[in-house]
């Protein structure tokens, strides 16, 4: 569900600012905030925690300091804590991930955890599609949540992301010719309200349910 939305303007630096103006308008006691790894900053971290709330961020290449000091843990030392397969869609994905404490010099605030998720996909044959690997940061404490959890937390980001599929794909919001003044903002909004509607109304097929509903 879309539980609140703000217009970005401007370039990209200006969407995670407009991402913490709004992130301090909710509560999030009690919450785990997750985001892309254009979120993964400093001030975006320190509202989530002053909001009463956690993170689980995705680090990547582009926190160059950050991405080093994870890079250069002793990952192959470490356990894998936790392993999931899921099949469907003719592929078969396997996920994997590692723990280890933050360490006490990270360039970044409020993190307990570090991690290394590695997917892998091979067709329903076992013949290789894709590998990839993720490092990330997490404030949760371990006694706060577990190494499944923090998997979880990560896969169900990209249900977020599905969100905007649905919204360029389905609904063709790329495609709008609304584009001036709070046009594309209000549209963006019944987009949201039609999907979270689909929902609430117990369908997770939002395609197939769209066309019911047309």
């Amino acid at each position: 569900m879309t539980a609140a939305q703000a217009e970005v303007d401007g370039a990209k630096p200006r969407e995670t600012i407009t991402a913490r103006d709004l992130l301090k308008r909710l509560d999030l006691t009690g919450t785990v905030t997750t985001a892309d790894a254009l979120h993964t900053v400093k001030a975006t971290a320190k509202v989530i925690r002053e909001r009463g709330g956690h993170f689980v961020l995705p680090v990547k290449e582009n926190r160059g300091k950050l991405f080093d000091a994870l890079d250069a843990l002793p990952w192959k030392d470490a356990e894998i804590a936790h392993t999931s397969t899921d099949k469907g869609h003719g592929r078969i994905t396997t996920r994997t991930i590692q723990v280890l404490p933050a360490p006490g010099d990270l360039p970044f605030p409020h993190v307990s955890q570090v991690f290394l998720i590695e997917r892998y996909v091979t067709d329903l044959h076992g013949k290789p599609i894709s590998a990839v690997a993720q490092l990330g940061v997490a404030s949760p404490a371990p006694d706060q949540t577990t190494p499944a959890h923090l998997a979880r937390y990560v896969q169900d980001q990209w249900g977020i992301e599905v969100l905007h599929w649905i919204r360029d794909t389905l609904y063709r919001e790329d495609h709008s010719r609304t584009r001036t003044r709070s046009g594309p903002r209000v549209m963006a909004s019944l987009r949201n309200l039609a999907v979270g509607a689909l929902r609430l109304a117990g369908r997770t097929d939002i395609t197939e349910a769209t066309r019911w509903a047309c």
